[in-house]
């Protein structure tokens, strides 16, 4: 072997081994440079998301603690580079006024055995009127029966405006009456609304008291009471805790009985005229021991023979007026007196 093929051997050997020590040395301190690299892009990556979260911090210090002068702002996303968080809703003030809607209402059934009879289209109530005049009119005796025309249902409305608080009430039952009588249908109780002093409407006449009313199995109630639900607008200028003054002016309207001349040719032709509304009022007192209230109602009914055929005109008026006082005494917790006494022409 010549000496310039070993120089050349001898150089390629050496070059071989550098790269053998170097390479591993020089791999290994990239890499650490690498992961140096790395967790510094960590690091800033936490200091930012640290800055992130005290900016949302202090957006929600400020919006659960509002400040307190006009030189104190909350941050914004511009100046945080953070999006906004949705603001929470205002809260509503204890006693600021709010609408409210009352559902209520009963499912009933009634059910019994008359031993006697009354007319049929009444089987479920008591009602005098309805008994019969006459042995065996609504013969024969003794029947057992069912139903639920009792059931009934309303809602009651209470919302706040401008001019007051507006109060509304619907009511139905399925009790028929008139054409309905005897039948499980609807019937109309109250249609009414009040804003401030005024109401209008189907409810309560003020020349009844309703309060009367006693704790009864027999849903027609008592015999002898004013029981009277008719269309009107009201006035109600005094409604305090312990003093109410009503006036109302209400839909006229009255009954005939002819009696043994109800069959009488010549007053076939005699219908009823009202030219004028009813007006009714009461004012009721309410102590510790219970109230006191006065109802009245004046009215003018008329009639009209529209027969042409005979020289008998049977046409005229009269004038009606009624007075009710009627009272609750607590004569105990538990034990409550209810009183009515009623005249009138």
């Amino acid at each position: 072997m010549t000496r310039p093929r070993v120089c050349n051997w001898m150089r390629f050997v050496c070059a071989t081994g550098i790269i053998v020590v170097v390479l591993p040395i020089w791999t290994r301190a990239q890499t650490q440079a690498s992961q140096a690299s790395d967790v510094q892009q960590l690091k800033d990556k936490l200091l930012q998301l640290e800055q992130e979260m005290n900016a949302l911090k202090g957006q929600i210090s400020a919006i659960e603690q509002p400040p307190q002068s006009a030189d104190l702002t909350i941050p914004t996303a511009a100046s945080s580079g953070t999006p906004a968080p949705e603001k929470p809703p205002k809260p509503q003030k204890e006693d600021e006024p709010k609408s409210n809607i009352d559902l209520y209402g009963f499912i009933m059934l009634d059910s019994g055995y008359d031993f006697k009879t009354n007319n049929p289209d009444w089987f479920d109530v008591i009602r005098p009127t309805k008994l019969p005049s006459f042995n065996g009119e609504f013969a024969p005796d003794g029947k057992a029966y069912f139903g639920v025309r009792q059931t009934r249902f309303g809602v009651k409305t209470s919302t706040p405006t401008g001019l007051g608080t507006l109060k509304t009430q619907f009511e139905f039952e399925l009790f028929g009456t008139g054409v309905d009588a005897g039948q499980t249908t609807f019937r109309l109780r109250h249609a009414y609304g009040e804003l401030g002093q005024f109401g209008a409407g189907q409810t309560w006449s003020p020349f009844m008291d309703i309060d009367v009313f006693p704790n009864s199995i027999e849903y027609w109630g008592p015999t002898g009471m004013v029981f009277f639900r008719n269309v009107q607008v009201r006035w109600m200028p005094i409604r305090s805790d312990n003093t109410r003054l009503t006036f109302a002016v209400e839909r006229p309207g009255a009954s005939a009985d002819g009696g043994v001349y109800a069959d009488r040719i010549e007053v076939q032709g005699v219908k009823p005229k009202f030219d004028m509304p009813d007006f009714s009022w009461e004012a009721r007192f309410i102590r510790r021991w219970g109230y006191a209230r006065f109802g009245g109602i004046f009215r003018k009914i008329s009639w009209v023979d529209t027969n042409t055929t005979d020289n008998v005109d049977l046409t005229g008026d009269a004038f009606g007026w009624g007075v009710n006082f009627s009272s609750n005494l607590a004569f105990g917790k538990d034990t409550i007196g209810r009183f009515m006494v009623v005249g009138g022409a």
